[in-house]
């Protein structure tokens, strides 16, 4: 099964070439130590293999990272802390969840890129914190997820976050549409249990996977906002997305620039008036400076019970460690809403 997903993730000559030494190391250690030990094995081979080839054939051109320059700024950070806030209350309960990640990128991006380098947006991000023997714990949730990668220079993207969340009842699907990037993001999860990726437009894979037959989840959207009605198909999004799965949890991730209608998206999610709506937005300067990225927000529907409370406490931290101008954070629809 993992060497049928592998190579149907890989099209050029150095990945099959990948695909088959894997392959030959899931044989060689199934003969020899068993199913079991082999897990322990395969575990080791993807990390220190698998990972590291990927992030090489970044850089010799083989595969596109568009995220590649933001990757592990302060943006991340947030969106990536907020989403393992909303996990952990998940798996507070034994029921099963379902998780969709419906801009699924790569998986991995390589912080000693070229590009990554050119921006260093990741050293004023999670590289802020490599040296902090004393974070709170609700951050450390976060951070024991992503720290095993930094020694290479790598940091997963918010699917690979996800997938080190499940447990053995959950479930993950992840699209990508870019086609050179779907095949990264197959590769980058092939080891993880109960994961799917789709080769397929965002929206689209939201309306053929909600409602999930687990009926309670996390549906995560963070478009690269490269189209210019970006925010309004949001907002007509939004409205199916009430019909098909009311009580699911939903996050908006989206950028602060000077001009963009970052109010009339808010405004658009307080009207639709579902129960424990929460917006919480970390800035690095004044949100109308002109031509940078001046912050970025989420939007959390149906918000777990106190994820909000747990986010919020940790906005101090943030603020501090990453040099933030400001952080503010409110309700849009409180408790006492109706669905």
């Amino acid at each position: 099964m993992i060497a049928s997903r592998i190579f149907s993730s890989v099209s050029s000559p150095i990945s099959v070439r990948a695909a088959a030494i894997f392959c030959f190391a899931c044989a060689i250690s199934c003969s020899r130590v068993g199913l079991a030990g082999a897990a322990g094995f395969l575990s080791f081979f993807f990390q220190n293999i698998v990972i590291p080839f990927s992030l090489i054939l970044v850089k010799v051109g083989l595969m596109n990272y568009r995220h590649i320059y933001h990757a592990g700024n302060f943006a991340d950070v947030m969106k990536h802390l907020s989403v393992v806030l909303i996990l952990d209350r998940l798996r507070g309960k034994e029921t099963p969840f379902f998780a969709l990640d419906a801009h699924g990128g790569c998986g991995f991006y390589d912080l000693s890129s070229e590009q990554a380098q050119k921006t260093g947006e990741w050293q004023a991000g999670i590289g802020r914190f490599a040296d902090d023997t004393s974070m709170p714990d609700d951050f450390r949730l976060y951070y024991d997820l992503v720290k095993r990668d930094l020694p290479v220079k790598a940091y997963p993207g918010s699917p690979t976050i996800i997938a080190r969340m499940l447990r053995d009842q959950d479930r993950l699907v992840t699209s990508e549409l870019h086609p050179e990037d779907v095949q990264t993001l197959r590769l980058n999860l092939a080891m993880h249990k109960g994961v799917r990726v789709q080769h397929q437009d965002a929206y689209e894979c939201i309306r053929a996977q909600v409602p999930p037959k687990e009926k309670r989840g996390l549906v995560l959207i963070d478009p690269p906002f490269e189209k210019t009605d970006e925010f309004e198909t949001l907002c007509r999004q939004m409205e199916e997305w009430k019909r098909r799965f009311a009580h699911g949890v939903y996050v908006i991730w989206y950028p602060i620039k000077a001009h963009l209608p970052v109010g009339g998206l808010k405004e658009a999610a307080r009207a639709l008036n579902l129960p424990r709506t929460w917006v919480c937005e970390t800035l690095l300067h004044p949100r109308e400076k002109e031509g940078v990225l001046n912050g970025c927000g989420v939007i959390v529907f149906n918000a777990p019970y106190m994820m909000p409370e747990r986010m919020a406490a940790l906005l101090p931290y943030l603020s501090e460690q990453m040099k933030l101008f400001d952080a503010p954070h409110s309700w849009l629809v409180p408790d006492s809403a109706s669905a």
